[in-house]
């Protein structure tokens, strides 16, 4: 028993293209193909776009950064001098030390250049990167608890 709706190209169980021929859909097949592929280069025209914008935004923070370092830096020195500490002025040396390789190393380096280095670091010690995580996890969880 088959059934007809009118206008619809459908009877029964078989499909009708508009061409009238019943089957398949190919020229559709490569007109989808064509859409698949824009659909494919405009989301990577987007990613690049939002990948700059998001650079340009970490640019101008970074010189905020930057300068934060330095007046920690700074600061560390200052108290190092006042105080008398004795065993523990080594490891505030050895702290504004790290500060100023750091602080130089963002300033000497654009955004995508430290991205690159920071990919290629955690690809090669990634169980570093995974115990750095844990350990910033927990620092900044004994900060939020005070």
């Amino acid at each position: 028993m088959a059934s007809v709706i009118p206008g619809s190209g459908l009877q029964g169980s078989s499909f009708a293209n508009p061409s009238g021929s019943v089957g398949g859909i190919s020229g559709q097949d490569s007109q989808g193909e064509g859409l698949a592929q824009a659909g494919k280069e405009q989301v990577k025209r987007l990613g690049g776009v939002t990948r700059e914008r998001v650079f340009h935004q970490v640019d101008g923070k970074k010189e905020e950064f930057i300068k934060s370092l330095h007046g920690l830096a700074d600061t560390l020195q200052g108290a190092g001098k006042d105080a008398n500490l004795g065993v523990a002025q080594s490891l505030v040396d050895g702290a504004i030390q790290l500060i100023q390789r750091v602080s130089n190393r963002l300033e000497q380096g654009t955004t995508e250049e430290l991205v690159r280095e920071a990919q290629t670091q955690v690809r090669q010690r990634p169980g570093l990167f995974i115990a750095g995580c844990v350990a910033l996890g927990f620092f900044a969880g004994r900060l939020m608890k005070i």
